[in-house]
């Protein structure tokens, strides 16, 4: 049986850190280039701008045009793509092997030498535009960047990913290339690649392709407060009642962070999870019932969320803060503990198998804990955890809660 190298990570004199993981016996390569910068990074007159960079990125180099741009990703696949988030904009792709030479120029020719064409600025502006209007339409969406907006005030981690409308209408070409230039110096960049690789090549090529230094001194945001509080909306578009709870989650870093990873499994992380089986099994009041721990670089959010019938709006309210009081008073049951945390644990050898996921998994680790964490390293850690944990964590972040209720429009 073959085995996996152990995972090698170099920093380059250009400040460029490179990490791989050697899969032997594998006919391919999962690459991303990750720049540690996103929407909470950006001023206020600029909000927006990591997004749309993202989509100027693709229309064209100094090299090539968009069209040839776009035939040369096709010829690897199809599968090189991009994403901004709130704290990351990574460009990635799975290709054969034999490809990935090509795929790393293209990563790089991307994030390097856009040439920001003044036609393609106007028409992106159009395209992203239409984006949010789309964004807008989906109500689970909307309430969701309401709720941010309440419970992190003015923070840029309540900022929607796609930006506002105005920054993005009055963003030219200097502006956007200024940008562009000051992230590239000031953000971390991390080049990983999983799958037949050679570590001493990958650097060679991102040696060559990068300039530097990358990662200098940036100013930091700090973290935001979190609000708690209640608010009730209504719209339009709503066909039944969306319930949104939001708590201050952890840090990537925390010290408990499996803990709250385990809490969240049991509150409402799956089909086993108490809110699950009380919503939606038992009084069948919501279709969609559901927690989501989001862990970020200094703070985090922890959300409930539920969809139910308009009328049925108040009891999914007290079905809610029931079963969040009994786990507050009681904490986890034994059971609970064994299939919680037997199913992350699981989850975490199943994500061993596939090299897109032990990728980013490698890339977020250096780029939130400055290492790279063994599995088993993890796999020790969850199973230290226990039930008196899970109920700390419970109890320190629901303690204070927001609540919003966003409901359909009146007839």
């Amino acid at each position: 049986m073959t085995r996996a190298v152990e995972p090698l990570c170099t920093t380059l004199d250009n400040g460029v850190t490179v990490i791989s993981e050697r899969l032997p016996g594998r006919r391919s390569v999962a690459l991303s280039l990750t720049v540690g910068n996103g929407s909470r990074d950006q001023a206020p007159d600029e909000n927006g701008f990591a997004h749309l960079l993202e989509h100027m990125l693709f229309k064209g180099s100094t090299e090539r045009d968009g069209d040839a741009l776009n035939a040369a990703m096709e010829s690897l696949g199809g599968t090189i793509n991009a994403f901004t988030d709130r704290e990351s904009t990574v460009f990635h792709g799975t290709v054969l092997a034999e490809d990935a030479a090509d795929a790393f120029t293209l990563l790089a020719e991307l994030l390097t030498k856009p040439r920001f064409d003044h036609a393609d600025l106007r028409l992106e502006k159009r395209v992203v535009a239409q984006e949010a209007a789309m964004a807008a339409e989906d109500v689970e969406d909307w309430a969701q960047e309401r709720a941010l907006a309440e419970i992190w005030g003015p923070h840029p981690l309540a900022w929607p990913v796609l930006g506002n409308a105005q920054c993005i209408r009055s963003a030219s070409r200097k502006r956007l290339q200024a940008y562009h230039q000051r992230i590239l110096a000031e953000s971390p960049l991390i080049v990983t690649a999983v799958g037949e690789v050679e570590h001493g090549v990958l650097c060679a090529w991102a040696e060559a392709a990068f300039g530097g230094p990358h990662g200098g001194a940036r100013t930091a945001v700090p973290a935001p407060r979190f609000h708690g509080g209640q608010k009730r909306l209504r719209r339009a578009q709503a066909q039944q009642a969306h319930l949104i709870w939001m708590a201050p989650g952890c840090s990537v870093a925390a010290e408990d962070y499996l803990a709250h990873v385990v809490a969240n499994a049991i509150l409402g992380g799956g089909t086993a999870s108490y809110l699950f089986r009380e919503l939606r099994e038992k009084r069948g009041l919501a279709y969609q019932v559901f927690s989501h721990l989001d862990p970020l670089r200094d703070c985090g959010e922890w959300t409930l969320y539920a969809a139910t019938p308009g009328a049925q709006h108040v009891q999914a309210v007290a079905a809610m803060a029931e079963v969040l009081a009994t786990l507050l008073e009681h904490g986890p049951t034994a059971a609970d503990m064994i299939w919680a945390k037997r199913s992350l644990r699981i989850q975490l050898l199943l994500g061993q198998e596939d090299a897109e996921i032990r990728m980013s998994r490698l890339t977020r680790q250096w780029l939130y804990l400055g290492r790279l964490v063994p599995a088993e390293e993890s796999l020790r850690t969850l199973a230290a955890v226990d039930a008196d944990a899970v109920l700390r964590v419970l109890r320190k972040a629901w303690t204070e809660r927001f609540e919003l209720i966003c409901l359909p429009a009146r007839r």
